[in-house]
């Protein structure tokens, strides 16, 4: 969800959207999640995706926001090879569960 939420932003450029009565909905069940933030550096998003840069940029800057008051934990795939980031998201939600 929160996936879908900083598209909407990002897409419409509209960061105001969070304080409709939709955005608050949304925000709502964001909240209920178990929000694992993976992100990377700028230059190695844009290798693995076929949009924009600038929207990356875009994308990157309202993660980094949302992040910090709805995940759980956070991993950089930069870094880390797919198998290591993969145990990473389990022991994170492993912790929080318990």
């Amino acid at each position: 969800m929160l996936d879908f939420v900083v598209w909407l932003i990002a897409t419409l450029d509209a960061p105001w959207i969070l304080n409709t009565l939709i955005g608050r909905f949304l925000i709502r069940l964001v909240s209920r999640g178990n929000i694992v933030y993976l992100y990377a550096d700028v230059d190695t998003l844009a290798r693995r995706a076929d949009v924009a840069r600038e929207f990356i940029v875009r994308e990157l800057a309202i993660y980094n926001i949302l992040a910090r008051y709805f995940a759980k934990c956070s991993i950089d795939t930069g870094r880390s090879e797919p198998v290591r980031v993969v145990a990473e998201v389990i022991r994170c939600l492993e912790k929080r569960t318990r």
